[in-house]
């Protein structure tokens, strides 16, 4: 006679698993702090709690931070939200390049949102917006001065997490 076993794991996503994801952004943007001398800990604050209330409902498909100069982007790091399973990945933030030149670069962000924000109604955004610590503008996605997006770190919590991709200069 043999004897089989199943065994079936769910895990929900939670506020603590998109504040681990996000903590580990805010990392990230305080290393360009250290570097750069921006963005400021107050801007830092409102970056991680408008991403974690984003990731907490699965709202996000990319968010880029970092240095804009005449529309193009001179350094930055770009989160694209993986989902759909377990994320084994959960790589420690960093490996920020320091030296880059930013002279007359602003510091920045672009969001896109992803369908499930536009399967909510014009009120239903309304709501949530009201609900984040700033409110965005509408705009065309930044180009890059010079380089190519580069695949590096992945972080994740609770079956969906965010790959990491920094801006390589030539």
């Amino acid at each position: 006679m043999s004897t089989s076993f199943s065994l079936t794991l769910t895990e929900s996503f939670t506020i603590t698993h998109a504040r681990h994801i996000a903590s580990k952004v805010a990392t990230d943007l305080l290393r360009f702090q250290r570097f750069y001398g921006r963005p400021s800990n107050a801007a830092i604050d409102a970056y991680e709690k408008e991403l974690v209330a984003l990731l907490k409902q699965d709202y996000v498909h990319t968010v880029t931070y970092g240095f804009k100069r005449n529309g193009n982007w001179v350094i930055a790091l770009r989160y694209r939200a993986r989902s759909g399973g377990i994320l084994i990945v959960d790589d420690d933030p960093g490996k920020i390049r320091p030296g880059e030149d930013i002279t007359s670069a602003a510091f920045t962000s672009f969001l896109v949102y992803n369908s499930n924000w536009f399967s909510l109604t014009l009120q239903q955004q309304e709501q949530f917006e009201a609900t984040l610590p700033f409110r965005r503008s509408t705009g065309q996605e930044p180009g890059i001065e010079n380089g190519w997006w580069a695949d590096d770190l992945t972080y994740s919590a609770g079956g969906r997490g965010l790959g990491r991709s920094t801006l390589r200069r030539w």
